[in-house]
């Protein structure tokens, strides 16, 4: 798989979506709850913010896609997370988790955990903290703010380093994490999708896109919306990774810094061309 192939498969998915227009429901914090629908309606999908308990089963019939965000877990929430989940389960909808702040605690990475059993076929997106400690049984790290580097999480979740790099050699519970997951998203300086047994990198993005609040939560909801398009988490992942980083790249040539960037990340993602995926993605392909 090349880069002109990523590329390709990227704007294919990108166009069925802007076709499509899916709708997406996101249960997520509330500190990104407005961005991420914009965000949403920008790319060409159809948002659906609720998170009432009372109508969980009605918006999971309706729903094309499921993104569901831990940030803002008080009681209500992750009762509907949890609803919200198995109903998915149960029907094979796309789903996206997002465990913010996993690894920061006992009660986040204990939430995280049981929703990662309530749907099997889901893209799990975090930093490497995060995505590790769904992985490891003992990892402290700091939570949103990421503790370790993608390369360590590369290790922990692919065994690298080792002479043997069979599932026997992974840590405890990243064979299980990787194996219930149809793609897994670390978010870093450079991007990993792991899937398939592949790892793809890519290495699109600006720093301005970590100077402001919740990039990476709708990185997670543009993952829905082209899961809900794509034939699988794994393409879905790339092609969202993609596009959030060639537009942040596009948004960040037009600033200064981070005050004005949302807006312009926010057009760029509504202008996105086919041009601009083939002459911006940055992307390599590895082995498990």
């Amino acid at each position: 798989m090349h880069v002109h192939e990523l590329a390709e498969n990227t704007y294919r998915l990108f166009a069925a979506l802007r076709d499509t227009r899916p709708l997406v429901h996101v249960v997520t914090n509330f500190v990104v709850m407005n961005q991420t629908a914009n965000v949403l309606l920008a790319l060409g999908a159809s948002p659906m913010m609720s998170w009432a308990e009372d109508d969980a089963a009605y918006m999971s019939g309706v729903s094309d896609a499921l993104c569901i965000n831990t940030g803002t877990p008080v009681a209500d929430r992750i009762s509907v997370m949890k609803s919200l989940m198995s109903l998915a389960g149960d029907v094979e909808k796309p789903v996206v988790l997002d465990p913010v702040g996993a690894g920061a605690g006992p009660f986040r990475t204990d939430i995280a955990r049981e929703l990662c059993t309530l749907a099997p076929a889901k893209i799990i997106r975090g930093n490497p903290s995060e995505i590790c400690a769904l992985a490891a049984d003992h990892l402290s790290t700091k939570g949103v703010d990421s503790g370790i580097s993608p390369e360590q999480a590369r290790a922990i979740l692919t065994g690298h380093g080792r002479p043997d790099r069979n599932a026997d050699d992974l840590p405890s519970g990243a064979t299980a994490l990787l194996e219930s997951a149809s793609a897994l998203v670390v978010s870093g300086n450079t991007d990993m999708v792991l899937g398939q047994g592949k790892m793809v990198k890519i290495a699109n993005g600006s720093q301005l896109m970590g100077a402001v609040t919740g990039t990476g939560c709708m990185l997670s909801a543009i993952c829905a919306a082209f899961y809900a398009v794509a034939e699988n988490g794994f393409d879905a992942a790339i092609a969202s990774v993609a596009v959030t980083g060639i537009a942040g790249e596009l948004a960040a040539s037009r600033v200064t810094g981070p005050g004005f960037f949302l807006p312009h990340f926010i057009d760029s993602l509504y202008a996105l061309r086919e041009a601009d995926i083939h002459q911006y993605l940055r992307a390599e392909v590895h082995s498990l």
